[in-house]
């Protein structure tokens, strides 16, 4: 071993007190020239920001002038009138291409009359084929859509400003949906009556491509609506979230931007990361800014961002040139540092992370090799630790092999392959839970075989599981794939019919298991009938609980067993009756 005498000591120490001192210096300088490249950035930003939002409101100012001027002439009030077939209807309808071609945002124009229901009179439409005036027999009645009655109910000089939506297929790209405005304005007659509505579907996306196209390419463009919704993300599959049922907000994107939306603030800057702590960090502006013309206390929160790394590319040249400084004044000792630490550290980290992924065969392949050939400490700790590794992963593979065989017995019947009455319970209560989101129905069948205590008598239970398995495999071949068949016990089946969406549906589904069981069973050479008696229940009609729901479809299956002319029974059909079926008063054909 080599001992450092005292000049080699100290010659390190002032090494590394030079290193720390320039580097020191050099990072304060840094950090400095930082902050300030920070604030103007934030400060532009911010300017941007209100700059945006005042253009985004006079866009929208433009459109509710549009719209007035449109509701005002006088072909409009004849045509909201009734009149559309007079030499002012074809005027108004050359009127309304005229204010589409020369404004590329506008989607649709319509002149809507407050009779017959809200009926559209005119409507000119943006389509893959371009502007189109749509046929008389293709107008509709509007009148149930708030930018008709909304509309109906402002001011004669008032304009109704819709929230932000989607609409599909309107546009040069009818695949794609595309967020929409509509904006609104009254047609009313010479004496202040309403006759209808003159309304403008407005593309954000085009109107947002107009009033930014000043802005710098590297600015990256938010927009959100009072709730937090997102309208405009640089990620398409962030926005709209409301319409999709999965919603996503800028107050939970952006946690600093919640005073925006609880009236706490108007504007603020920051910066951070767009994604959950992922590169590159951004510096961000948003502002509060009023939407619509009629309801004062609706708003949009507005916002840009830009990457830090383009705000801070002059202080990063100055912080390469501390680095250069400082490593060429310790080249040196750097050097044998790094030598030193990578002998050292390159060995112990592939451990470390051996150990950390080792449960993973694909990342450990990827690692370069265990040092195990060394002959000191750290190659005697790679032995052991591979030895280890593979007794453990074998142990691991067995048990969840183990674990698998014993989970799927523990929810299904040994003979028959299907679910047992306790994984069928279990799946009943939660289609239970989950028909009221969906707005279906699902049903309880409860199935017994008439005739099966023939076969046990006449060939033996052998004979009789063989039976209950080719009935478990018709059953399973009538139903379908999203319709859940178990093993209740002895010769009982029950089935759980989901996504029932029409009254008709579950005596189709009975009659498919009718059908399949018509045809004998082969047994041993033989051909034996089995037939089967049915009882339903319906959620939620007749129940909403698991248990009562089998219950119910239990009574209705003996019920089934009495009938003469009838092989299933629903419980329903049995309200009111005076006949009380139970286990008691009839015996099942297997007992």
């Amino acid at each position: 071993m080599i001992k450092l005498g005292l000049t080699s000591r100290l010659s390190i120490l002032l090494v590394c007190i030079g290193v720390v001192a320039s580097g020191a210096t050099g990072y304060s300088t840094y950090r400095a020239n930082r902050r300030m490249l920070m604030h103007e950035a934030e400060h532009s930003l911010l300017t941007s920001t209100q700059l945006l939002s005042q253009r985004f409101t006079a866009a929208l100012g433009d459109v509710a002038d549009d719209a007035l001027v449109l509701a005002t002439l006088p072909s409009s009030v004849a045509v909201a009138r009734g009149d559309a077939r007079r030499p002012g209807g074809a005027r108004l309808k050359q009127v309304f291409q005229g204010f589409m071609e020369h404004h590329p945002e506008y989607l649709q124009i319509r002149l809507i009359s407050r009779a017959h229901y809200g009926l559209e009179r005119i409507r000119v439409d943006r389509g893959a084929q371009g502007i189109v005036v749509v046929p008389e027999s293709e107008l509709q009645e509007k009148g149930q859509f708030p930018y008709v009655f909304d509309t109906l109910s402002a001011s004669t000089q008032r304009v109704y400003v819709s929230p932000v939506g989607l609409k599909g297929g309107a546009g040069p790209d009818p695949g794609e949906d595309q967020p929409v405005v509509r904006v609104g304005a009254p047609i009313a007659d010479e004496n202040g009556n309403k006759l209808g509505v003159l309304v403008i579907d407005v593309d954000l996306t085009q109107m947002f491509k107009r009033i930014e196209r000043d802005l710098p390419a590297d600015y990256v463009v938010y927009l959100a609506n009072e709730w937090g919704d997102f309208l405009v993300h640089p990620d398409p599959a962030q926005t709209f979230g409301f319409e999709r049922g999965r919603r996503v907000l800028m107050q939970k994107s952006f946690p600093a931007t919640a005073p925006l939306f609880d009236g706490g603030r108007t504007s603020l800057t920051f910066h951070g990361y767009a994604h959950a702590h992922q590169e590159p960090a951004e510096v961000f502006a948003f502002v509060r800014s009023p939407f619509g013309l009629v309801d004062g206390n609706r708003f949009i929160a507005l916002g840009l961002a830009r990457p830090l790394t383009d705000v801070l590319a002059s202080a990063n040249a100055l912080g390469a040139q501390i680095v250069r400084l400082v490593l060429i004044s310790s080249a040196i000792a750097i050097v044998l540092a790094v030598l030193f630490a990578r002998a050292m550290a390159r060995p112990l980290r592939t451990l470390a992370d051996a150990v950390t992924h080792i449960f993973d065969e694909g990342a450990i392949a990827r690692l370069p090799s265990l040092p195990v050939t060394r002959t000191d400490e750290i190659g005697v700790l790679a032995r052991c630790f591979d030895r280890m590794r593979i007794e453990i992963r074998s142990q691991v593979q067995t048990l969840h092999a183990r674990q698998e065989e014993l989970t799927h017995l523990a929810g299904h019947d040994p003979l028959t392959g299907l679910p047992n009455r306790m994984r069928f319970m279990e799946q009943l209560e939660q289609a239970i839970r989950h028909a009221p989101t969906g707005g279906e129905t699902l049903a309880v069948m409860f199935v017994d075989l008439n005739d099966f205590k023939q076969i046990n008598d006449q060939l033996g239970h052998s004979a009789g599981d063989q039976a209950l398995v080719v009935v478990a495999q018709r059953l399973r071949a009538a139903l379908r794939g999203t319709d859940v068949v178990a093993r209740f016990g002895g010769d009982e089946f029950v089935i759980l019919v989901s996504g029932v969406r029409s009254p008709e549906a579950i005596p189709v589904t009975a009659g498919r298991v009718q059908t399949a069981m018509e045809a004998p069973v082969p047994i041993g050479g033989r051909l034996m009938k089995v037939g089967v008696s049915i009882g339903i229940s319906e959620f939620p009609g007749d129940g909403d609980h698991a248990e009562e729901l089998l219950a119910k479809a239990d009574t209705a299956m003996y019920a089934a067993k009495t009938a003469a002319d009838s092989r299933y029974v629903r419980y329903r059909d049995l309200a009111g009756s005076s006949v009380e079926l139970s286990r008691e008063g009839l015996a099942p054909d297997g007992e």
